[in-house]
Order: C-alpha cells, then structure tokens, then sequence
C-alpha cells in the first residue's frame, strides 16, 4: 500500500478539527495514512524530510503557504511527492497548480491521483551576519520591498489571518510610504549577461502569483516564468501603475525604472546595508548577498489532474 504523511497547521486560518478528520478518512484506503502535527516550521521541515528518507510515497502538507513551503523545504531532492490540501489565507502554490480550493476536494484528489509531475522551484542562498543558509522556493522570491511587506504583516499575524489581501494591501502601503519612498537603490543585481541597482527584486518561478485571493498577478507580463521583476525606484503612482499592469497582464517592464530579467541560470543580489529578504511569503531574514538558482523540475507534486467528486460524510 501507497503511504502518506498529512503535516498539518492547527493554526491555519481554515482550519478545523472535523475538517481535519474527514481530510484524514477521506486520504486513508487508498494510503496508510500517518498524520503529524507538528510544534513549528523546523520540525514541519523535519517530518518530511524523515518521510522522504523513509520512502514515503506522499508528503501533504494541510495549511496555508507556509506550512506548504516548509514541506516542501523537507522534500527537496527527494523522491516524495508534494500534496497540498489548502486550508490557509491565499494557498498561492495550490491555485497556481491548480489543485481545488476545497480542502476536502483537495484530499479527494491526492487520494485518486496515481500520478506525479515536477514543477518549477529555485534553491534560494542568503548570506548574512549569522551565516549561510539554504532555501527552497516554489513559486517566488523576494529582496527588498515586497520582503519588507511580509516582515511588517508578520508583526500582527491576527490581521493577517483574519483580513488576509487586505492587511498586506494595507502593510504594503505603509512599508512604501514610510520606508520606501524615493529610496536609493542599495541592492546591486547581476546575472550571467546583465547588471543593476535597486531598490527591490521580485522573482517569479511561475506564470501568475496570486497574493490577491483569485485576482492573477502576471508581474512579468504573463509570458511564463521564471522572470526577475528589477525595481530601481519606488513611489505611490508607480505601484499602482505596476499592480495595475500585473492584474492585466500587461509587460511591466514598459514601466520608467522597472527592468524584467529572463534566461538567467542564476541572479546574485548584493545589499548594502543588508535587507529583507523572502520566499513563498516566508520570511528569511536579512541578508547581505542572495543567490537564486531556478530549477525548472525541481519538486515532484501529486498531480490532482480532474477532480473527483469526494465521498460526502454524515
């Protein structure tokens, strides 16, 4: 018999112990399940590193981004598969893959599918006062503005679960209006055939990025990812010009002070002073250098495919 590890987040926004248990019946037959709840992102990071070692043949992680990004942390270069069953605020790695928005559908599926694909990550280095650290990331990286947004929203976590785009719309207004407005450029990014100095990077591993619910965000103008997003200067009008580009599609690029990098094999950022730095929403500290290498078959995934319709329980 297939088995599987659940890793899930109590804490998580959708949560719920029935929830949880109908997840947990609707995954057991077709897997011997083994559910863990883990007591914080190192030992979530842990159980699926173990189960991968083990031979486990799914890991699924049943939370938010977070609880997802540190699962699949544990699986990197592994043969485990990811499963996602999204009960958090936005479960942006979820609907970019397309696995269903409902829990319950999303166990469905992991429990139907027997097959596995790979999709698109980048292992993310810091390098700072601390020392050097490894990452995963799956759908983006950032360093700069959009990381110092996630640091300013993790200070009230209540906010976040409870109003989810719009304490971030409202975190991301703060942090540019107070941090961020007509800042120097104090990153300097380079890759194989190009260089820059900016204020911010935004990396993306896939086509859309979706931190506004069901709005798709294209931030490099839908041409598929991966694509560094260069910003050399910041202000009001030029956030809202560059969102607005993103919801619609259209290559931001044309933007006065935005440069979008594609092809590049790896993108180095040096920081002085040191800056926030990113991945999946997470956030990863300062950092004075960060090096982002994308790997366009990084991590095996359940591939959920068509959606079954889910035993209903009483």
């Amino acid at each position: 018999m297939r088995r599987l590890v659940l890793v899930a987040n109590p804490a998580a926004s959708g949560f719920t112990a029935s929830l949880y248990r109908e997840v947990v019946s609707l995954l057991t037959g077709p897997f011997d399940v083994t559910a863990v709840w883990p007591g914080g992102p190192d030992e979530a990071r842990g159980v699926a590193a173990d189960a991968a070692a083990e031979g486990y043949d799914v890991v699924a992680a049943m939370g938010g981004d977070g609880i997802v990004h540190q699962v699949a942390n544990g699986l990197l270069g592994g043969d485990a598969a990811l499963g996602i069953v999204p009960a958090g605020t936005t479960n942006v790695l979820g609907r970019i893959i397309g696995y269903p928005s409902d829990p319950r559908d999303a166990a469905a599926s992991i429990a139907a599918s027997q097959a596995v694909r790979r999709i698109p990550v980048a292992e993310v280095t810091t390098d700072s006062a601390t020392g050097v650290r490894h990452h995963l990331a799956t759908f983006a990286v950032g360093a700069g503005f959009d990381a110092a947004v996630v640091e300013r929203a993790e200070r009230t976590p209540l906010a976040k679960i409870g109003f989810g785009p719009l304490h971030y719309a409202w975190s991301s207004l703060r942090v540019l209006l107070e941090d961020y407005r007509n800042r120097l450029p104090h990153l300097r990014v380079t890759d194989e055939h190009r260089s820059a100095d900016a204020v911010s990077v935004m990396i993306q591993l896939h086509d859309t990025y979706t931190y506004l619910g069901s709005v798709p965000l294209r931030l490099a103008g839908g041409a598929g990812g991966p694509a560094a997003v260069v910003i050399e200067s910041l202000d009001p009008v030029g956030m809202v010009r560059l969102v607005g580009r993103a919801i619609r599609g259209r290559h931001p690029g044309r933007l006065r002070g935005v440069e979008v990098w594609r092809g590049f094999e790896r993108l180095d950022i040096e920081a002085d002073p040191p800056v926030w730095v990113e991945a999946d929403g997470e956030l990863l500290g300062r950092a004075n250098r960060v090096e982002v290498v994308p790997a366009a078959d990084g991590l095996p995934v359940v591939d959920t495919g068509p959606r079954p319709r889910r035993r209903r329980f009483s």
